[in-house]
């Protein structure tokens, strides 16, 4: 049973983009007469830990069908990860070895990107065999070890599903290519032209090109590929295609992962809606029930949708049950830049507004960096305290978090290119302040680690009172176990200032307050909004009850996060 979506109490509010860098409390109640009450000393340091009648709390709600509204996912490059062989390359049991410090941090499930056989012409979003794990991260035997001792530590673990293409090293592909009426003849979209279906958006363009046909001397055809040439696209139009890639799913599944992030999901079929660009099309929703079929035959498995540009994801979720449980709101997280430039609520507004509109049931998934977009410390255009107000956003929002690994850390950008220029936001994970490779391989590293590792790493942010790590272990600990952060009300506070994001949470138990400033000026603002201020929990801010409102000073970057009741 879903919570009800966010709703404005006033008019519409605006976008997230300026949070400050210190974390702090919030004014504890006072009088509900009109005089303000006087500001509280200086908190104490918010609590890095969780306590145990929350953790007891959280095994509950991270049971049953629902427990992935209450989860905090971390997205992990296994190459990038941590290295057991010392071949330099990340891979499964050095996953498993670093579960522990995965489960200290407060993850609930991981997402692993692709660890599918691959050439790795686009880090392993290129499969070349879905049922064979890529040798250089091991074997069966060690997916089933991570999946063994995550579910031993009550986590999760998702496998990045990429069905709308595969490698042109497939086997299915080095058939489809040398016979045009054998079996796996239509496997793909082939074509004696180079010409593109065109909709109300213009003719099909390549992700990474300008054409998305290239010929294939072999059968004297052309074939389509949304993405490099090397990525030819499946063509869903085949029967066969569709028993294939449902089996796939089903294989994993029976093999023991707890679910799916499903790549590009959207752009499965070819033919688009006339007059709708970014429209999923009505195939794509046929095909998707079909999998969610195959998923609800196992319990408490779920999946999430990657959606294609920045289109509310609204449609991957058909009735709220019959397809996907959650997909990412892009125009949330995607788009920080464009709060922090404009100072505004307004975009982080209109994601939230959108997201009301979801059918019952659906649960947005709050990204801030990721792979493809980038680290959230380029998100934040290098100014921690950005980084620092999102990510609070993120934890405290409507929605289930996805941590980007090493995001935790403010990890920055790194500047060597294997593969294409995204591996800035792919650099092997820094554990350590010295030794070799500050602890992810004694072998050199696939991709060199990012600057300034020496003190932006595992263990020198831990022993940091006011780092980002410890910024996060504070906002997860105040998460942990409470119902209404995953799946309580949400409604967005308008305080009569565009450059301070307010919301507040609420359920039958309790209800918390949330103000950001997004901007590096000092900011104040009055909320409207029911209950009496009762703990201070983060932020240098100040709330104050003044009669029926709830006045505000944020101090520059600053943030405050109170509880109502």
């Amino acid at each position: 049973m879903s919570a009800p979506v966010p709703r404005r109490t006033t008019r519409p509010l605006t976008a997230l983009a300026r949070l400050a860098a210190a974390l702090g409390l919030l004014a504890a109640a006072c009088s509900a007469a009109t005089t303000p009450a006087p500001a509280p000393a200086p908190a104490p340091a918010a609590p890095t830990e969780p306590t145990a009648e929350q953790q007891a709390r959280a095994a509950a709600l991270l049971t049953g069908p629902d427990w992935y509204r209450h989860a905090v996912f971390y997205e992990v490059m296994v190459r990038s990860f941590q290295d057991s062989n010392g071949d330099g390359i990340g891979d499964l049991k050095g996953l498993t070895s670093r579960l522990d410090d995965l489960q200290r941090l407060g993850v609930d499930a991981l997402w692993l990107m692709p660890i599918f056989k691959s050439p790795f012409k686009d880090s392993g979003y290129d499969v070349a065999d879905y049922d064979a794990i890529a040798p250089e991260y091991g074997t069966d035997a060690d997916l089933k070890e991570l999946l063994d001792e995550a579910h031993n530590r009550k986590m999760r673990v998702f496998l990045d599903l990429v069905f709308n293409h595969t490698s042109e090293a497939h086997p299915w592909f080095q058939e489809s290519r040398k016979d045009k009426t054998g079996p796996r003849a239509n496997t793909y979209v082939w074509s004696d032209t180079a010409s593109s279906p065109t909709n109300a958006c213009g003719p099909f363009n390549a992700q990474f090109g300008t054409t998305p046909w290239t010929l294939d001397s072999t059968r004297n055809q052309y074939y389509f590929h949304r993405f490099y040439p090397g990525q030819p696209d499946l063509n869903f139009d085949d029967p066969a295609v569709v028993s294939d890639t449902l089996g796939v799913a089903r294989r994993w599944l029976e093999k023991g992962v707890d679910g799916f992030r499903c790549d590009v999901i959207g752009l499965l079929y070819e033919s688009p809606v006339a007059k709708d660009c970014g429209a999923l099309q009505p195939k794509t929703g046929e095909y998707l029930r079909k999998l969610r079929g195959v998923l609800d035959t196992f319990p408490d498995r779920a999946m999430v949708a990657e959606s294609v540009l920045f289109e509310s994801p609204k449609a991957y979720f058909g009735s709220g049950s019959d397809m996907f449980q959650m997909a990412f709101l892009f125009d949330y997280g995607y788009l920080w830049p464009l709060a922090f430039q404009s100072e505004s609520r307004a975009q982080i507004d209109r994601a939230f507004e959108s997201a009301a509109t979801f059918p019952a049931g659906a649960q947005s998934a709050l990204v801030i960096g990721s792979h493809d977009v980038g680290r959230a410390y380029a998100v934040a255009q290098g100014k921690e305290w950005r980084h620092r107000r999102a990510v609070e956003i993120q934890l405290l929002a409507r929605g289930t978090p996805y941590i980007y690994y090493g995001e935790e850390l403010g990890l920055r950008p790194g500047a060597e290119k294997v593969v294409d220029n995204r591996d800035s936001a792919r650099t092997p994970m820094p554990w350590t302040r010295g030794g070799q490779n500050h602890g992810f391989s004694t072998g050199k590293p696939w991709l060199a680690l990012a600057p300034e590792a020496d003190v932006t790493n595992v263990e020198a942010e831990r022993a940091e009172p006011g780092s980002m790590y410890v910024h996060y272990k504070q906002l997860l600990a105040l998460r942990r176990g409470r119902r209404v952060f995953g799946a309580g009300d949400m409604k967005l506070v308008d305080v009569g200032n565009p450059s301070v994001f307010a919301f507040v949470r609420s359920d039958a138990s309790e209800a918390w307050l949330v103000a950001e400033n997004l901007t590096e000026a000092a900011q104040s603002g009055v909320a409207e909004v029911e209950g009496t201020l009762t703990e201070r929990a983060l932020g240098a801010g100040i709330a104050r009850r003044e009669g029926a409102k709830i006045t505000l000073e944020l101090p520059a970057t600053g943030s405050v996060v109170a509880r109502l009741r």
